[in-house]
């Protein structure tokens, strides 16, 4: 069987919950590899550096990379980040290979979060439709949006702290239409062709927005500005109005979301 030396962020929280996002790291490859996925504490570290060959993913990690890190899908946090010679078979989006050429390396031209392969890997066809309106917010937002829509029936709002990836896929395949500040929120929404709009509740999120304009240029999404709308400024009726006066961003190019699934699959070093 194999081992498959994985890094991926985690909270370390003391009720063992940890990010949506950074879980769909270990489940997808754990899903594709059919193998033992250990956790790499970080990349950088003396014995992953220069004696054991290790491999970063989802995420916006791409700057924990080394020269024994094999990276497929991962991305950068901040357009000047400080990015490493690495292997790279797959990165998130064009920004991010911008980045790795501007800085004097060699990546290919594939593109795609991982997690647009979650439909591949988790198919539930049983969900049924409860809610119109998903809200998935940034962990570091869900208090107050949560707070905020505790008595309002119409929308559901889904907390990205999770022990289990399926159970909150099943949330969001629940929802008609979703709202997040979550990246992972959409991407995830859209690759299961639920409508799903980008909107910051607040500025508490690491990192300078380009993760996300990241991800909409590698799967055709213009999205020219941010939509910034907190909390408080929103009621069911907005949210249903900011959706219809959207609707051209709210879902990628099917035919160029499969042409990214594909390549990122044949660039996957796991499923060989």
């Amino acid at each position: 069987m194999k081992i498959i030396f994985l890094y991926w962020c985690s909270l370390k929280r003391s009720d063992h919950r940890d990010n949506y996002g950074d879980l769909l790291s270990k489940y997808i490859i754990k899903k594709l590899s059919k193998g033992i996925v250990i956790k790499v504490k970080y990349p950088s570290s003396r014995i992953y550096n220069f004696f054991v060959k290790n491999y970063i993913s989802i995420g916006s990690i791409i700057n924990t990379a080394s020269v024994n890190t094999i990276v497929w899908g991962s991305g950068i946090i901040k357009k000047n980040d400080n990015v490493r010679n690495a292997r790279f078979l797959a990165v998130r989006g064009p920004l991010t290979r911008k980045r790795i050429i501007d800085l004097g390396y060699e990546a290919p031209e594939v593109y795609g979060d991982p997690a647009i392969l979650l439909p591949i890997l988790f198919k539930n066809n049983q969900v049924v439709k409860k809610f119109e309106i998903g809200i998935i917010p940034h962990y570091v937002d869900f208090e107050e949006v949560q707070d905020f829509f505790k008595n309002e029936s119409r929308i559901k709002v889904i907390d990205l702290l999770t022990l289990n990836v399926e159970t909150t896929t099943n949330e969001i395949l629940e929802c008609s239409n979703i709202i997040s500040s979550s990246l992972h929120g959409l991407i995830v929404s859209h690759s299961y062709n639920i409508p799903a709009m980008w909107n910051k509740f607040s500025n508490k999120l690491s990192g300078d927005n380009i993760k996300f304009y990241d991800y909409f240029e590698s799967v055709g999404i213009n999205y020219s500005e941010e939509l910034a709308n907190e909390v408080q400024n929103l009621s069911f009726e907005f949210i249903k109005n900011l959706i219809v006066e959207n609707k051209e961003i709210l879902l990628p190019n099917k035919e160029l979301l499969e042409f990214r699934q594909n390549e990122l699959l044949k660039a996957c070093p796991f499923n060989k």
